[in-house]
């Protein structure tokens, strides 16, 4: 028998950031980026799925799980935490992932954002892209960018989600929050139907498909702030990813639309904070000036990490992010190292070192 509220309890006292439950195997939690097994018995099939249906797994999710074979959903079990739940099968046992999601939205400070990010979150039009690898914390980065809009301007904003992570209240902004499966159908329709609402900005949770990326852009073309996401690497990596999704003869029509729209790229990267307590996001930041639509326009995007490292307009590459987190003792060397991308260069930028942090460990009391 797992009892959930307990392992809840457990996870929220040791902040951690992910569930992992599984058959046959103990709970686990991430700790600061470190999987970490709790001091349990491994988890039989019917307690997986008693999990399940108690986290709301109703039939509509039971069949949808069944028929695909994995299903996402939100899920609040106590006031001062959701969870995004994804359920899975892997070689035929039943898996179920969960990451925590705050119910008081982060602000830009707490969050520790490079100032540039305020800046593009003010922008009145245009497509912004948050990148990264899962569990990098895109959902909260733009969590923190539209409760800034929320709070600072008289907007409409409305929102695409599969599922609701952060639950946003109308402050200076008036928002809609709709969930694919529940409101919408998809990421399309959704999309195609917030044009038509009057909105001022536009967030998508993930851009899946070539028709949602034109879309996107024709939303940011007629004069408004598109947000989404995309499972993404850097910058350059962004543009590519989003003209290989359309077919050649369409490369400079895409090229040219991104150009004209495209306003930043932002990607990110967590990494854990000196002393081994928490982590922190390292931010790659791409501001489309002049020179930057130059380049995409003359298909010459692998330029652009270039003018990035110029730092103009607030932009700057992981390594000089990193680089300012090991400068300002926020992040050790040793993390620093392992995260970067050119060596050479990170340690040209660094002026100082922190000490290191602890390693993983078995979690007891629960």
């Amino acid at each position: 028998m797992l009892d959930l509220r307990a392992l809840v309890q457990l996870c929220v006292k040791q902040k951690a950031s992910d569930i992992h439950l599984g058959e046959g195997v103990p709970p686990y939690l991430r700790i600061d980026g470190i999987l970490r097994p709790v001091t349990h018995p491994p988890i039989d099939h019917d307690t997986m799925l008693e999990t399940f249906h108690s986290m709301g797994g109703d039939e509509r999710m039971s069949a949808r799980l069944e028929e695909r074979r994995g299903v996402d959903f939100a899920w609040q079990p106590i006031p001062e935490v959701r969870y995004r739940v994804v359920a899975y099968y892997e070689r035929n046992h039943m898996r179920i992932t969960m990451r925590a999601i705050p119910t008081t939205i982060p602000t830009i400070e707490e969050l520790d954002m490079p100032e540039v990010i305020r800046t593009v979150s003010e922008f009145p039009r245009g497509l912004v892209l948050v990148t990264g690898m899962t569990g990098s914390g895109k959902s909260t980065t733009l969590a923190a960018m539209l409760d800034h809009v929320n709070r600072t301007e008289p907007d409409c904003i409305i929102t695409i989600e599969d599922p609701i992570e952060f639950v946003h209240e109308n402050k200076k902004s008036t928002i809609s929050q709709r969930e694919v499966g529940k409101d919408v159908t998809d990421f399309l329709s959704g999309l195609v139907q917030a044009m038509r609402q009057d909105p001022d900005v536009i967030l998508i949770g993930e851009m899946r498909d070539p028709e949602t990326m034109k879309v996107a852009l024709h939303g940011a073309e007629t004069g408004h702030l598109v947000l989404s996401t995309l499972h993404t690497t850097n910058a350059t990596h962004t543009i590519e990813r989003i003209i290989a999704n359309f077919p050649e003869t369409e490369h400079e029509l895409i090229r040219d639309m991104l150009a004209t729209n495209l306003r930043a790229a932002i990607g990110q990267r967590l990494v854990r904070r000196a002393g081994g307590k928490g982590r922190i996001a390292a931010f790659e930041v791409m501001v489309c000036n002049a020179t930057v639509q130059k380049l995409i326009r003359e298909n010459r995007i692998h330029e652009v990490g270039a003018v990035i490292k110029g730092r103009e307009a607030g932009m700057q590459t992981y390594d000089q992010a990193l680089a300012d987190l090991v400068n300002a003792n926020k992040i050790t060397m040793e993390e620093a190292v392992a995260e970067c991308d050119d060596e050479f260069a990170f340690k040209r930028a660094v002026k100082g070192v922190s000490a290191s942090g602890d390693k993983g460990g078995i979690i007891a009391g629960f």
